[in-house]
């Protein structure tokens, strides 16, 4: 039997409806339909966390601001990736950022980051938000001794910069993991993991609760000057606004919205799949409760469970679309099988696919388009509590009448990055099966023992 059009995006790896937090998090009952024009301080495009957490504290500091959203909250990457929040960045340590950007600006922004692990839980909490928060840290694993000293000195480096991380040795991590196929870790503490979908939806409530307005259905169309204002435009109607904010990254469906910045970040495809409820198998995967990934960047993993101990991976995409879960599980559950030979068949139920948004410097910025206008990403991977932090961020610069001085975020010119669309689909169809193919990480026991 055909299926109705309708439900076809559910055999789509891409759509939300195939993720499990579609399905465990609380729908979303606010947002209006925009009917007309209507005038706004700030107009905010993209209603994923950068764009609600902006407007929370905007709307919090007393600004009349109007976010459009092209579906619901989180609609685009917020509300499908891993669930994994921590202070850190996707391959840069903060001596490098500082590098990158220089002394001030780049401690500035490390600052910004350390802060954000405190952040997150601060607002969930002031908020009341019901979005399955876990504060148990993230344990960054690796089989490979000689990656101790680079490890203790990303320890040294976060810590020097009011983080909160630890070094982890051959014998508390073997305790953390149940498994004796680790040398070392890094363990950042004030990390955890949440319902991602849960979190967009609860920050577009709470926003809305402050006065902030959100428009769901409502992809916006043109930017274009309308006197003193920007005129932001959707099928139908528009908002008027001093200032916009465009957080739309990784799911920028309207290149004609902004000319080029469509160009300034690569949309890399991840894929994560969950199982039903396993409490037994995630107890023994991960014995402290704590989530694992591992460094190995050429087949990386991550691993957490949710309250209901439903397990949660992430790994590099498949090469063609799959849809049975178990299938693309294979290769994280044969890395798993080299960490605990014994465990029983695991019932995958869900596949889906995110979209990682890579920028060319990979460190959340804004980049300033025009007088009043600004966009906001540069995530690369990290971005719940980056994100959210990003967004007060930008509300500081707006409530200081954009003295740059009360921003911690960088704000840089708009950067192409080279070949695009070719990156990713080789990220997908060569570099994915290869490091699949290529790699031994965990088949043998650490060459040395690691001492804390």
């Amino acid at each position: 039997m055909a299926l109705r059009s309708a439900d076809t995006a559910r055999y789509k790896p891409q759509a939300l409806a195939r993720s499990l937090w579609s399905d465990t998090a609380a729908p979303f009952t606010g947002g209006d339909r925009l009917r007309g024009g209507e005038t706004a301080q700030v107009a905010i495009i993209g209603g994923g966390y950068s764009g609600l957490s902006a407007a929370l504290h905007l709307a919090e500091a007393g600004y009349a601001v109007t976010v459009l959203e092209a579906v619901e909250p989180g609609a685009g990457a917020s509300g499908r990736n891993a669930a994994g929040w921590m202070p850190h960045y996707l391959d840069r340590t903060p001596a490098s950022v500082e590098q990158l950007l220089g002394q001030a600006r780049g401690s500035r922004l490390n600052s910004m980051i350390a802060d954000a692990g405190r952040l997150l839980p601060e607002i969930v909490a002031r908020h009341g938000l019901q979005v399955d928060l876990r504060e148990s840290g993230i344990l960054v694993a690796s089989g490979n001794p000689d990656e101790a000293n680079a490890a203790r000195l990303l320890r040294d480096e976060w810590n020097a910069r009011s983080g909160d991380v630890d070094f982890i040795g051959t014998d508390r991590v073997r305790a953390l993991t149940g498994t004796d196929r680790f040398s070392h870790g890094v363990l950042f503490k004030q990390a955890g993991t949440l319902n991602p979908l849960a979190y967009a939806r609860e920050l577009a409530v709470a926003a809305s609760r402050v006065g902030a307005r959100i428009y769901c259905g409502e992809p916006a169309l043109h930017i274009g000057k309308q006197g003193d204002n920007w005129r932001v435009s959707t099928v139908s109607g528009h908002i008027d606004a001093g200032r916009v904010l465009i957080a739309t990254e990784g799911y920028n469906t309207n290149a004609a919205l902004w000319p080029g910045l469509e160009k300034t970040y690569y949309g890399l495809p991840m894929a994560i799949v969950a199982s039903d409820p396993v409490p037994e198998i995630a107890a023994r995967i991960m014995p402290a409760g704590i989530p694992i990934a591992d460094s190995n960047k050429a087949n990386p993993f991550w691993t957490m469970a949710d309250a209901e101990g439903r397990i949660v991976a992430s790994m590099l995409p498949p090469r063609a679309d799959q849809a049975a879960a178990a299938y693309v599980a294979q290769d994280y559950e044969t890395k798993l099988s080299r960490l605990h030979p014994d465990l029983p068949p695991i019932p995958w139920s869900h596949f889906w696919i995110g979209t990682v948004a890579v920028s060319a410097e990979r460190v959340p910025c804004l980049r300033k388009l025009a007088d009043g206008i600004y966009a906001l990403g540069g995530y690369s991977g990290q971005g719940i509590a980056a994100a959210t932090a990003a967004g007060r961020e930008y509300a500081a610069l707006i409530s200081a009448g954009d003295a740059q001085d009360a921003c911690r975020l960088p704000i840089l010119d708009p950067k192409a990055v080279p070949l695009r669309r070719a990156f990713p689909w080789a990220l997908r169809s060569i570099a994915a099966p290869l490091g699949r193919r290529m790699d031994r990480s965990y088949q043998t026991l650490p060459a040395s023992y690691v001492e804390d």
